[in-house]
């Protein structure tokens, strides 16, 4: 039997990428694989993710804080709070903060599969400030269904 799972703010697993913070509200290992659950925050000016798409998984993006500019397929869109984006497998997405605030999103995986591998996958190619190779973000991306796009 699965027991509720009760975060307040702040709480939950975090890794640090680069100057944003993933925290895992709630993984495929809660949820028996259906989704998964993570909050993002990016300081200004920031990347969260260059465009790339997914072959088997539906991302939800929620903005909760800030200005986050996402790019799907061939447009842009300035997603303020409140703001929320469905983004089917196969299309092409990206996020960033181009603000001057730091903001913060609610994104949803479906399936969950083991998404939080790859975020601390990422935390760990950039730790200290280390800038992966090419070769070793695609060995990553391409372990959880994640292909870059040009």
């Amino acid at each position: 039997m699965s027991l509720p799972i009760i975060l307040q703010p702040g709480e939950g697993q975090s890794v640090q990428i680069r100057t944003s913070t993933c925290t895992f509200k709630a993984t495929g290992k809660d949820t028996k694989g259906q989704f998964g659950l993570f909050e993002f925050v990016m300081e200004p000016g920031s990347t969260g993710a260059s465009p790339h798409i997914h072959k088997q998984l539906t991302e939800m993006f929620y903005v909760v804080e800030g200005l986050v500019e996402m790019v799907l397929s061939d447009r842009t869109v300035a997603a303020q709070p409140g703001a929320f984006i469905l983004v089917p497998e196969n299309t092409p997405h990206g996020f960033s903060n181009p603000g001057q605030t730091p903001a913060k999103l609610l994104i949803m995986f479906c399936p969950a599969d083991s998404r939080e591998q790859y975020f601390e996958g990422l935390a760990e190619l950039t730790k200290d400030g280390r800038q992966p190779s090419q070769k070793e973000l695609l060995e990553l991306m391409q372990q959880f269904d994640q292909y870059p796009v040009p």
